[in-house]
């Protein structure tokens, strides 16, 4: 639990998820998404920290957006994750086959040709459309299983429900320490293992690389455990598409045999797995988590 958090906030946080869980039993998906638009213009209205963290990521990222075309992107994002959030809820309610229904699934045959490689597959993903999606669908499709790498919510009363959320159908989850036995385990089955590299981390826990023309400070463990292991790297994007329905794509492997070795480095690695993230972000920029104190560092520096 975090130092700053209380025992009221984490049950007034839990309350408001009973009460949206409620509502998600009762409104169809374009309803919760009308709800959830609601929600979202009212955050983008307040002068809040995260609301500031959000104009400031995205003057960094995308400099030539006039004031407008900002204010236009954060009332998006806001809305998005809104609706995301409800979303998400709904989800627990789901049949396995209710939910593949639901997705429009592009790209399968690139995760076919990684697993015919006989060492197992990492999924790379980002805190983007509707990640937690992307990991169910994935783990319904893959015979051997998902195993995803987590860090545990704030709160540990909503920790419990979305934790229930990625075990649905059968998901492995663990934390993102320790896990290179785990991780050695699900990929010798010839599963997989679902990893998000896109937030920051402390500067004793990865490498500098760019994002967004920007030096960030970013998890090398894919990049450690693809060059350990020789598993592929697919990247996978679950997008919203409308309320209630998804397109899952899943891009080309990165396959560290077909990389030269000086690519194979920490940096190098987790810089073009990084650029893919960034690639796919650029395409959806109203579907990423542009709340997430990414450039913290610069962001410090330049208050000062």
């Amino acid at each position: 639990m975090s130092r700053n958090r209380s025992a009221l906030r984490n049950h007034a946080e839990f309350a408001g998820f009973r009460m949206a869980r409620g509502l998600t039993g009762l409104v169809s998906p374009a309803g919760l998404a009308k709800v959830g638009d609601v929600v979202g213009n009212f955050f983008a209205t307040l002068p809040s920290r995260r609301r500031r963290i959000i104009d400031f990521n995205l003057r960094l990222a995308f400099p030539d957006l006039t004031d407008k075309e900002r204010r236009a992107l954060t009332y998006a994002v806001t809305r998005h994750f809104a609706r995301s959030a409800l979303d998400a809820i709904r989800l627990q309610r789901l049949r396995p086959e209710e939910l593949l229904e639901a997705v429009d699934v592009v790209g399968w045959e690139n995760v076919e040709r990684a697993l015919s490689r006989g060492r197992g597959v990492f999924f790379l993903t980002a805190h983007i459309g509707s990640w937690e999606v992307a990991a169910l669908v994935t783990g319904l499709k893959i015979e051997a299983g998902l195993s995803v790498v987590n860090r545990p919510l704030d709160n540990p009363l909503l920790e419990v429900e979305l934790d229930r959320l990625r075990r649905l159908y059968g998901n492995h989850v663990f934390g993102k320490h320790s896990i290179v036995r785990e991780v050695l385990t699900q990929l010798k089955k010839g599963g997989g293992i679902g990893i998000l590299i896109d937030q920051r981390v402390r500067e004793d826990q990865g490498v500098v690389v760019p994002f967004f023309d920007q030096p960030a400070w970013t998890a090398d463990v894919l990049a450690r455990l693809a060059r350990k292991t020789r598993a592929p790297v697919v990247p996978t994007f679950a997008l919203c598409e409308k309320p209630g329905h998804y397109l899952l794509r899943y891009d080309e492997p990165v396959v560290t045999d077909d990389l030269p070795e000086t690519d194979l480095e920490d940096v190098p690695l987790t810089a073009r797995y990084l650029a893919i993230l960034e690639a796919a972000i650029r395409e959806n920029p109203d579907q990423w988590l542009w709340y997430h104190d990414r450039w913290k560092q610069i962001r410090l520096h330049a208050a000062n």
